[in-house]
C-alpha cells in the first residue's frame, strides 16, 4: 500500500478510540473556536489545525466546510477559513429570534398538552456533575436541552430554523459562562423549573421561567463588536 493509500485508508477508518479522522477534525476545530483558541475574525491555519487534531489536511478541510455550512466560519478563496464575527446588532437579532422560537415551542407544548421529551432530567443531572471550568460540556448539554424543547413543539420548520442558530448560540453560551453572566447551578435550577412547568402544561409559569432564563443574554451585547 502506497503512502497516499495508507493516509486515505486512515481517514476512512475509526481511530483507536473509535472516532474517525473527520470527526476528530470537526470536534477539535469546533472546540477551539468555542474556547477562543481560534478567535473571531482570525483565519484558521490548516497546518495548525492538523497538528492540533492529529489528522491530515483532507479531513481538516472537510471539517472546515462543515463548520462553514453551520455558520462557525466563512470560507474565503485563496485565503482560507475565517472564524465568523458576531456583531452586537446581529446578537440583538439573535436574542429576539431565539426568544420567539422557544416561547412558541413552550406555548405549543402547554396548549396542545404535548409530552415533555425524555432525557431532560438526565441532562440536568449530567450538568450538575461537571467541573466549574468545563464550559464546553456545559454548552453542549445546554444546546441539547433547548433543542429538545423546540423539537417537542412538533413544528419541523421551527426546529430547522432553531438549528440554524446553533453556531452563534453556542458561542454566546460559551461567552456567557466565561464572563460569569451564566452560572451552571442557576442554569440547572431554571432548567428543572421549566421541566416541571412543562409537565404540568402551565403555560404562564413556563413562559415566566423562560423569560428569566434568557434575561441575561442581552447583557453580553457590550462585549461584542458594533
Amino acid at each position: 500500500m502506497s503512502r497516499h493509500e495508507k493516509r486515505a485508508h486512515a481517514e476512512k477508518e475509526p481511530t483507536a478510540v473509535g472516532v474517525t479522522a473527520r470527526v476528530r477534525a470537526y470536534d477539535g476545530i469546533r472546540a477551539a473556536i468555542l474556547s477562543g483558541v481560534f478567535a473571531p475574525g482570525r483565519f484558521i491555519e490548516e497546518a495548525i489545525a492538523c497538528e492540533m487534531t492529529g489528522v491530515s489536511r483532507s479531513p481538516v478541510r472537510e471539517a472546515l466546510n462543515r463548520l462553514a455550512a453551520e455558520g462557525f466560519v466563512e470560507l474565503h478563496p485563496r485565503r482560507g477559513a475565517m472564524v465568523r464575527l458576531l456583531s452586537a446588532d446581529e446578537f440583538e437579532d439573535l436574542c429576539e429570534v431565539r426568544h420567539m422560537i422557544e416561547s412558541h415551542a413552550v406555548r405549543r407544548i402547554c396548549r396542545d398538552a404535548r409530552p415533555v421529551p425524555d432525557g431532560l432530567e438526565e441532562l440536568c443531572e449530567a450538568q450538575t456533575q461537571l467541573s466549574e471550568d468545563d464550559f464546553l460540556s456545559s454548552v453542549e448539554i445546554n444546546r441539547q436541552f433547548h433543542q429538545a424543547i423546540v423539537a417537542a413543539s412538533g413544528n419541523t420548520v421551527l426546529v430547522q430554523v432553531f438549528d440554524n442558530l446553533q453556531a452563534n448560540l453556542t458561542r454566546v453560551a460559551m461567552l456567557s459562562l466565561k464572563l460569569g453572566v451564566g452560572q451552571n447551578d442557576v442554569i440547572v435550577k431554571e432548567h428543572r423549573e421549566l421541566i416541571a412547568a412543562l409537565i404540568a402544561h402551565d403555560e404562564d409559569r413556563a413562559l415566566s421561567i423562560l423569560d428569566r432564563h434568557l434575561v441575561g443574554m442581552p447583557r453580553l451585547k457590550s462585549y461584542l463588536p458594533t
